[in-house]
């Protein structure tokens, strides 16, 4: 109940701010739409060197007054597509899945944010994402809802801060670290290769008439990024043994 709380909230938001036209493409996708975003995963026993920022950051648990800093959606002067992206954030924040990170440079500012949700929140995964993510095993981790405020980007802090914070699934006793990234979006794909990421699987999501179906195809070992190679598109999937809620 509470998500669906939480959506009307954020409809609110996008009338109110009068970003009818950003509503209406949303409408429009789930009217009738399909996506292909790429499974990446991460080994965390496989040796990996984090790629360096830019500049200096410093990985933490998300504070209350980071929030205002990296997800102000009152800011006249924010792009549409940033606007959504921080709406979209915001719109989690309420379900307390555990844990959101951030980095802060030297002086304490919040930069990027990212969640790293570990099985024990499959309850509440399954109930927010409706089967848009598989249900972890014991041994895995979700990455999601990454985001690098606008001033920091081009620096590099992405790879840089999913690398450290795929590391903390070690906490919880995880192996293998997952996320999800759509197939056009290659800046970001770019970068969770730097971060150690490799193409695991794809994943289909229909939309017809507000209701989403998702099909979840392995990739076979080694499948390379499109702008490596062989595109995913083109690749032969095998058969699949994961759990979808």
């Amino acid at each position: 109940m509470s998500t669906l709380i939480n959506r009307i909230k954020m409809v609110s938001l996008l009338i109110a701010k009068g970003k009818v036209s950003l509503l209406g493409r949303e409408i429009k996708r789930r009217l009738y739409s399909k996506e292909r975003s790429l499974c990446l995963r991460r080994d965390l026993d496989v040796p990996f060197e984090t790629p360096a920022a830019e500049l200096v950051i410093e990985i933490r648990p998300l504070h209350e007054k980071d929030v205002g800093e990296l997800l102000d959606v009152h800011d006249e002067g924010i792009p549409t597509q940033a606007f959504r992206e921080r709406a979209q954030r915001k719109l989690f924040l309420p379900e307390k899945v555990p844990t959101c990170y951030v980095a802060v440079t030297k002086d304490g500012s919040p930069a990027f944010m990212q969640w790293l949700m570990a099985a024990t929140e499959n309850d509440k995964i399954q109930t927010y994402f409706r089967g848009g993510v598989p249900v972890l095993d014991v041994n895995e981790g979700l990455l999601e809802f990454g985001f690098t405020l606008e001033k920091y980007r081009g620096l590099r802090i992405m790879p840089h801060a999913i690398s450290e914070i795929a590391k903390k699934g070690r906490d919880f006793g995880a192996k293998y670290i997952i996320t999800f990234v759509p197939e056009q979006n290659i800046p970001s794909l770019k970068g969770c290769k730097r971060a150690g990421f490799s193409p695991y699987m794809v994943r289909v999501a229909k939309w017809r008439w507000f209701r989403r179906h998702c099909e979840f195809k392995m990739l076979p070992l080694g499948t390379p990024y499109s702008f490596d190679g062989l595109p995913a598109a083109e690749v032969i999937p095998s058969s699949i043994n994961k759990k979808f809620g």
